[in-house]
């Protein structure tokens, strides 16, 4: 098992997929982060992703828990974000 959660999203319009993997685990002690630090990660690198313009339409998202299996079945287009704690890829 990764040490990755597996968020997906998707807009309207424009028509795009997201794929926003988080680290499960603190980098400098290894500790296990807890559901809902996972959760807000996500949300803020969508936001990063999709820019403060559109805020608005994010506030109240939650990105969808995937499974690595089903993360494992989109096809990455192109790497949006790229940060410690977590990257964004828009998806096929």
């Amino acid at each position: 098992m990764s040490d990755l959660a597996y968020f997906e999203y998707a807009l309207v319009l424009p028509e795009e997929r997201y794929l926003i993997e988080v680290q499960t685990r603190k980098p400098d002690s290894g500790e296990l982060l807890a559901q809902e630090e996972i959760e807000g990660i996500a949300k803020e690198c969508l936001v990063l992703v999709i820019g403060e313009g559109h805020a608005d339409e994010v506030k109240d998202v939650k990105p969808n828990s995937i499974s690595e299996s089903q993360a494992q079945n989109l096809r990455k287009v192109q790497q949006l974000l790229n940060r410690p704690d977590g990257a964004v890829f828009l998806v096929e």
